[in-house]
């Protein structure tokens, strides 16, 4: 079991990175509600829309390879 560091309920797996450091694992919810809290006027960008998209997959690597395209 993995505690997530930002809510502190156990998950069988932390899925999410966190946005604080862009390498904390985090819980799926927490990730979702950092996502959101990022969100200005509750618009978001294609490029953000993406990022959640490819974040919430859980694969690692393709967040890796959207932030290196992407920043």
């Amino acid at each position: 079991m993995k505690i997530c560091p930002k809510c502190g309920r156990k998950f069988e797996r932390l899925l999410a990175v966190s946005r604080m450091d862009n390498k904390t694992m985090i819980c799926d919810n927490c990730g979702t509600m950092e996502a959101l809290d990022s969100v200005q006027h509750g618009i978001l960008t294609p490029q953000e829309r993406t990022r959640l998209a490819v974040a919430a997959t859980g694969n690692k690597w393709a967040m890796e390879n959207f932030n290196d395209t992407h920043n």
